[in-house]
């Protein structure tokens, strides 16, 4: 039986990480400045990016990750019951080689953030950000919305 629910992507590029800032020079012409933060150093040295010219993006576009969410998102039966709806913003980090891990719910009632997590679990590499013309590791964060029909 097919579940009542609607998923809605939001762009995340735009939201929450934009590739690149705009400064203008002392002539007053703007030009293009990569904003670059390390949230992390690892032991290796690995810096986790929160900020990168091109952000990590799931296989295939928008409309793919979409079908994957339809596909795997299960809304639960008691959020049916109760009449929940909301979003749930997961974090996580893409590496370098595209791997998902250290996947948190940030927003959302908690029975959505279940969901959606438990959904994450099953997701394919993504496609790993770029800076300075190489694959780094960063973090991504990614809305989630749960509609009822």
């Amino acid at each position: 039986m097919k579940k009542p629910i609607t998923i809605v992507l939001l762009a995340l590029s735009v939201i929450f990480h934009p590739a690149a800032g705009h400064s203008q020079d002392t002539s007053g012409h703007s030009q293009d400045t990569p904003k670059v933060n390390s949230q992390t150093d690892a032991p290796n040295g690995d810096k986790t990016y929160t900020k990168v010219e091109i952000e990590s993006s799931f296989p295939g576009g928008s409309s793919a990750w979409l079908q994957f969410l339809q596909q795997h998102l299960v809304y639960p039966n008691k959020a049916v019951r109760k009449k929940i709806e909301g979003t749930v913003v997961v974090q996580f980090i893409v590496d370098k080689d595209g791997s998902v891990y250290d996947m948190k719910a940030l927003t959302g009632d908690p029975l959505l953030q279940e969901a959606a997590l438990k959904a994450m679990a099953n997701t394919p590499r993504w496609i790993p950000a770029m800076q300075d013309g190489r694959k780094v590791k960063s973090y991504k964060k990614q809305p989630i919305i749960f509609r009822l029909q």
